[in-house]
């Protein structure tokens, strides 16, 4: 074989290896977040369950790769009252209003945290 045309061979190494999907979004959340931006959009938010959401207090703004909250969470389904978290994906913020909406749910905002504190 000519080396420049076909520079890659296989190792029996290469060859074992088992390839894996990965989705950062699936398709399912992906229409659960859009339903609910447009919702936003059109100044429906009574529609969108807030009233079941899991109050984010000390709350700030943080940055990953991506933008993102912390703070100690109140009311969230699997993980209980008083946690300190980040969330995921900050996809949609409203400080006026009180909710946040992540790539995995909403949340309503309790009080900011204070300047200075991480």
């Amino acid at each position: 074989m000519n080396s420049l045309r076909y520079p890659l061979q296989a190792t029996d190494r290469q060859k074992r290896f088992i390839p894996m999907k990965f989705a950062y979004l699936s398709a399912e959340d992906a229409l659960r977040l859009s339903a609910d931006l447009r919702s936003v959009e059109a100044g429906i938010t009574r529609s969108l369950s807030l009233h079941t959401a899991p109050i984010l207090e000390a709350h700030q703004m943080y940055s990953r790769r991506t933008a993102c909250l912390s703070g100690y969470v109140f009311g969230h389904p699997s993980l209980g009252d008083g946690r300190q978290i980040m969330t995921s994906q900050l996809m949609y913020m409203d400080t006026e209003v009180g909710i946040a909406r992540t790539l995995n749910r909403w949340y309503r905002l309790g009080h900011p945290a204070r300047i200075g504190s991480a």
